[in-house]
């Protein structure tokens, strides 16, 4: 009976430590908006960055590469943080982020530009701000991204991008603490277009399609294989851009559809999961120089999964502060 015991209470704590781990996973993929074209810092400001569109002459720069590092901070309300169907918990997130990239000089090749980046990016977590509840607190993570990326420049407007990211995760509490629980290596391919409509607009478009090589925890779910996150996605994106003055209104609409290869839930037998994850929502920022701004946002997410318990809702508002050099 003992023993019986013992076993029921190790598949409740694995299940809860899978099921935990799972949602700091999702969390982490949610959909982003689309990031603003490269014109928009010319159209905000005067002498911002525009090469892009049809312009091909790279101007020369006094080293050799060009560094470009930002840190972001966001605190905002969602009212589902663990991602479930049923009997949603609301919590305030506040997630800090660092990035930096280096890119070499541009270089002209069949009639666009060429560029080569490096980047790193830190990102943290926390879901427990105003409480103590140690079940918000377990999706406290880290993650770690070191993004390689070539991207081509051409005709009017479009640019295309092939990738190659390497990402890992830690879960900040609950024993042990600061644990690996998640790493992938992604090859992306995406294209975007950027379109005028007129002085003050632009419409961003892009689609693009990878691929994640994964590695995941199994110290609590040692029955379940580390690579059942492996996954084929497929994406979409629309965002608009207006600006007047120092303003930018930015809706947007993306959807992925994300088909794994044998993924398993609770013990070593695939399942057939497949996830359509949309995303809608709208930001309004105000710039108060070329190297800070601070905005508020709002999306509404929703996923349709083939096995239930990855389908879910999620409403989300907040504000964010964003500052950024170009060295």
């Amino acid at each position: 009976m003992k023993r019986l015991l013992l076993l029921l209470t190790f598949a409740a704590t694995a299940g809860l430590h899978a099921q935990t781990n799972e949602t700091v996973i999702d969390r982490s993929q949610q959909p982003k908006p689309p990031a603003a074209p490269a014109t928009a810092a010319g159209a905000t400001f005067p002498g911002g960055d525009q090469d892009a569109g049809t312009q091909r002459i790279a101007q020369p720069r006094g080293s050799l590469f060009k560094f470009i590092v930002s840190y972001d901070a966001q605190v905002y309300f969602t009212n589902n943080v663990f991602l479930t169907r049923a009997d949603p918990v609301d919590a305030v997130i506040v997630a800090d982020t660092f990035s930096a990239r280096a890119e070499t000089p541009s270089w002209a090749v069949a009639g666009g530009l060429l560029t080569p980046s490096l980047g790193f990016t830190f990102q943290r977590y926390n879901h427990g701000l105003g409480t103590q509840d140690a079940a918000r607190k377990s999706l406290d993570f880290d993650s770690y991204s070191l993004p390689l990326n070539l991207r081509f420049r051409f005709g009017e407007n479009w640019e295309a991008n092939l990738g190659f990211t390497t990402s890992s995760i830690y879960r900040l509490n609950g024993p042990p603490d600061y644990h690996f629980i998640f790493r992938s290596y992604t090859p992306a391919l995406s294209l975007s277009k950027a379109v005028s409509l007129g002085a003050h607009q632009i419409l961003s478009l892009s689609a693009g399609t990878s691929y994640a090589f994964t590695k995941a925890d199994t110290d609590s779910t040692p029955t379940i294989s580390a690579d059942r996150n492996n996954k084929y996605d497929g994406f979409a994106s629309a965002g608009y851009y207006y600006f007047h003055d120092k303003w930018t209104v930015g809706p947007y609409a993306s959807v992925i559809r994300s088909v794994y290869r044998h993924y398993e839930e609770f013990g070593p037998v695939s399942v057939n999961r497949r996830d359509t994850t949309c995303s809608l929502g709208a930001s309004l920022s105000y710039a108060f120089n070329p190297h800070a701004s601070a905005r508020l946002f709002t999306s509404f997410d929703w996923r349709n999964s083939t096995s239930q318990i990855y389908t879910y809702d999620a409403a989300n508002a907040g504000v964010g502060l964003t500052l950024s050099a170009t060295f």
